[in-house]
């Protein structure tokens, strides 16, 4: 038996699981996000997402906006997703240049087939206000963290929050009319 043959199965259970949390994101918008979806209308394997900032004005990170990519495994839900940032980030748990993000979610030690898409969003977003001082992949501003320096830190994250917010790169530049709590003109969106 090749291995295309047995990943077929894999394959078409997790394009249904996809299809389904594709129409439950029609019914119920993810709430961490401005976009989630496919990047294509071709490829339910590669979506995207906008990841919004957490909603404390006190959050270094309030009022951010993130393009991630996310590419699906075939064999999705019983693994989990690779997600990473495209647009910059300054956190502890991301991985400046790269994008990756450190997660024990997404390194599949915590995963569980009842995640979604978008209760891994959400997971990323909550990342954002309480970072992994012990694992960081941007050692820098974790070390900023670790020395109390948050005046530093928090300037830094600031910055970046404000200076590389998403723009609208990524097919979620237009946010598609189609899609129920998606529509409408990007600055409708984020104000």
């Amino acid at each position: 038996m090749s291995s295309r043959t047995r990943d077929k199965p894999s394959s078409t259970n997790a394009l249904k699981r996809l299809t389904h949390e594709l129409q439950d994101l029609d019914r119920q918008p993810c709430e961490s996000t401005l976009h989630l979806g496919p990047a294509t209308d071709s490829d339910l394997f590669t979506w995207e997402a906008v990841l919004k900032g957490p909603r404390d004005p006190s959050s270094p990170y309030f009022n951010g906006l993130w393009l991630l990519s996310i590419s699906v495994p075939q064999n999705y839900p019983l693994a989990p997703p690779k997600v990473h940032f495209v647009t910059p980030i300054c956190h502890p748990n991301v991985h400046f240049s790269s994008g990756e993000i450190c997660l024990t979610l997404l390194s599949g030690e915590h995963w569980a087939p009842t995640y979604t898409l978008a209760t891994t969003l959400g997971a990323i977003q909550q990342l954002l206000t309480s970072p992994g001082l012990d694992s960081p992949l941007n050692v820098d501003i974790a070390n900023l963290y670790r020395e109390n320096d948050s005046v530093g830190a928090e300037g830094l994250v600031r910055f970046w929050t404000g200076e590389k917010r998403w723009a609208g790169e990524g097919k979620a530049g237009w946010i598609s009319e189609r899609r129920p709590g998606t529509g409408g003109h990007l600055s409708e969106s984020i104000h």
